[in-house]
């Protein structure tokens, strides 16, 4: 066998590249590293791998070549060359979502409550409920970085433009121990194990030091700056407003940064003053002034000035101090109560006013580029909106007038809306444009009988052709004459129906001769929004559908009959006999009338393929021949004459059905024709009194002159 034969486990090999001995290569799946089939599961789907069959070949069978294998040889070598290599993981998983949000709460846990418990709390204790809530945490960062030397990485290309994904082991281990590896170590070790030997030490206790050591506890903050990646797939699974996330992410950092900031100021105070608690946590009073080296914001603030039950011992009481005046720094109110007294506070301070005055400059001029940009289609509407008040009023617009018109514009919101998302939907690529479309669409296919059959890329393309429109109560639609239509919201009335959303109308537009459509006029009842598709982009679609051509086909000869029958069932209603000095109205027969229809279809319709039509929709009839319509057509004229009989060149099955029945008859049909039945008894009554009457004036005259 000098070609790998195409199979269900691999992809066919290239005619170009023969999978010989000498190099061949063909395609394989990974193997149970990307087992799960979709790629919503945790290890991935299938994805194709460069192999080397010649290779594989020799390791298994060392004295063969792959041409000379079996065909059930050949099969044993690429199950074993499926086999896993390796375990990866799908970055875009289920899992690793739910992975995502539960690593999102522990560095939520982390940015808050670390910096709180390192500055302000004095001792570590194995009672406490946030040592062992902060061990979970580190198990939780720990099986986080193991799987991340298991993590498909997508990363950007350093000679082309775009991105990769790495699906390598080795490629994935070496980035990340290059990369984010050192920080995910540090942020994990132990730090309040040592410090809980270290406190049950009286060397150590209660000196300043021990609290400077335990601020490297704060290296686990560096783990958020990882959570840019969380943010990039929550983007691509859930459908979150971007002026959402935007004012999410204002009220964040501003908290995130007051609730740091806070913890800056108190670890000042804290470091630079004198001790005001004992190691028992009681409160420490000074019967003598302190010294200015033993002076901070804090000592002056709770020694000096303030009297108040707030202890510096309690380390809530101290946090609400500190994150009131970051409050009062970052908003730029400034009551002047806190206020530092040293040279290393000012520094300190100087630094917090310049992050925290542009923090909320930020803050402030993204809220207003949210708050006017939030919705583009209410923004163009407001601004329409006050253009067409300043017209109006310019030009003296009827007050009546005017509502109309503002109720209008705010209806078309809709249709802005539904413009605005075509243009967006035309940076899509062809196959997501049309299932893009598809899903928005309140119509489909199935609400089109000749098209039920027809794929969705075919429907897909047709949405994409159309246009969108728009209407008024009460206004006519007259500009889509000869379009296919759908209406998307709104209600309109046509021939007697009221069409809802979803539904389709003027779908008697593939007919050719534009005599045998429906002429009648669409009204919308309310605002109305509708797509209409022209003829020429419909048949250029389907053009590439040969099934759904035909059914088209099939479905055009079949709405063409029914209209012949109709039009000729009319002609006896609108036929008058002659009088003198008026000439009878022209009319189409029954037999011009097939004639018109098998020309009219002849550049989409072959004579077999509209017999066969005629055949089906003659099975349905029921009570009246094509017979006897045919002779209701002539009777007008004295009768069928030689040169009315239906020749041999029309279609067999014309003649071999003019004893079958037809059905022709609707309900408004039948009221037509009662009521001409009813007009024809009238005439013929009034004719039989007017030929009385002409006897009574001759025998009048005869007496009269018997008399005379």
């Amino acid at each position: 066998m000098g070609r790998c034969t195409p199979c269900g486990a691999c992809s066919p090999c290239s005619p170009r590249s023969p999978c010989s001995p000498k190099g061949g290569m063909m395609t394989k799946m990974s193997s149970k590293a990307n087992r799960g089939g979709g790629g919503g599961s945790l290890f991935g789907g299938f994805e194709p791998k460069s192999l080397n069959l010649a290779e594989e070949a020799a390791a298994i069978f060392p004295n063969r070549q792959w041409s000379d294998l079996t065909s059930k040889e050949q099969t044993e070598v690429i199950r074993k060359a499926l086999q896993a290599d390796t375990i990866l993981l799908n970055p875009n998983s289920e899992y690793i979502k739910y992975w995502d949000l539960l690593i999102a709460c522990a560095l939520l846990f982390t940015s808050m409550v670390t910096p709180y418990e390192v500055i302000f709390t004095s001792k570590v204790s194995i009672d406490s409920w946030l040592f062992w809530v902060n061990r979970l945490v580190d198990l939780i960062f720990l099986k986080d970085m193991v799987m991340q030397f298991f993590l498909k990485v997508e990363v950007k290309l350093k000679d082309r433009k775009g991105t990769t994904t790495l699906k390598e082991p080795w490629a994935i281990r070496k980035r990340y121990m290059t990369t984010w590896f050192p920080i995910d170590f540090v942020s994990v070790l132990p730090f309040d194990l040592v410090f809980l030997l270290y406190d049950k030490s009286s060397a150590l206790s209660g000196i300043k030091i021990f609290r400077m050591a335990r601020l490297l506890r704060l290296v686990k903050l560096v783990r958020i700056l990882r959570s840019s990646r969380l943010i990039i797939r929550w983007q691509n699974n859930f459908a979150i407003s971007f002026a959402f996330q935007k004012l999410a992410k204002f009220g964040f950092m501003l908290v995130l940064f007051s609730h740091w900031m806070a913890c800056a100021w108190g670890l000042t105070g804290i470091t630079l003053g004198k001790e005001l608690c004992d190691e028992d946590g009681m409160r420490i009073y000074f019967e003598e002034p302190l010294a200015l080296s033993d002076r901070s914001w804090l000592t002056q603030l709770f020694n000096d000035s303030k009297v108040s039950p707030d202890s510096p011992c309690n380390p809530w009481h101290l946090y609400t101090t500190a994150l009131y005046w970051s409050v009062m720094t970052i908003t730029s109110i400034g009551y002047g109560d806190i206020y530092p007294v040293r040279n290393e506070e000012y520094m300190v301070c100087v630094a917090c006013m310049l992050g925290g005055g542009v923090l909320w400059a930020y803050i402030i001029g993204s809220l207003c580029g949210v708050m006017a940009n939030g919705d583009p289609v209410e923004a163009n509407f407001e601004s329409n909106m006050d253009l067409l008040n300043i017209m109006m009023t310019e030009a003296h617009v009827p007050v009546q007038k005017r509502q109309l018109y503002r109720e209008y514009l705010r209806e078309a919101k809709v249709y802005d809306q539904q413009t605005h998302f075509r243009e967006i939907a035309k940076g899509f690529s062809p196959m997501l444009k049309g299932t893009l479309l598809t899903h928005v669409s309140s119509a489909s296919a199935t609400s089109i009988s000749y098209l039920k059959s027809a794929p969705d890329s075919c429907f897909a393309r047709m949405l994409d052709e159309m246009v969108v429109r728009f209407y008024s109560r009460r206004e006519k639609l007259h500009d889509v004459g000869g379009h296919l239509c759908l209406i998307e919201r709104g209600t309109l009335a046509r021939a007697g129906k009221i069409i809802t959303p979803g539904m389709a109308f003027q779908i008697d537009f593939i007919v050719t001769n534009p005599a045998l459509r429906r002429t009648d006029v669409s009204v919308a009842l309310t605002y109305c929004l509708i797509t209409a598709l022209s003829r020429e982009s419909f048949f250029h679609i389907i053009h590439r559908y040969p099934e759904v051509s035909k059914d088209v086909t099939k479905a055009a000869v079949k709405l063409a009959l029914m209209r012949v029958v109709v039009q000729c069932a009319e002609v006896r209603r609108i036929r008058k006999a002659q009088v003198a000095g008026t000439s009878k109205r022209d009319w189409v027969s029954l037999l011009q009338a097939f004639r018109t229809l098998q020309t009219e279809g002849a550049d989409m319709v072959t004579s077999d393929s509209m017999s066969r039509a005629m055949v089906s929709f003659s099975q349905q009839a029921q009570q009246t021949s094509l017979k006897s319509i045919s002779e209701l057509c002539e009777g007008g004229v004295g009768g069928m004459g030689d040169d009315d009989r239906i020749p041999a060149d029309v279609p067999a099955m014309v003649t071999a059905t003019t004893t079958g029945p037809l059905k022709i008859m609707s309900v408004e049909e039948s009221l037509d024709a009662l009521e001409d039945s009813l007009a024809a008894s009238v005439e013929a009554a009034q004719a039989q009194l007017a030929e009385m009457r002409s006897q009574l004036e001759e025998l009048r005259s005869t007496r009269l002159q018997v008399t005379i």
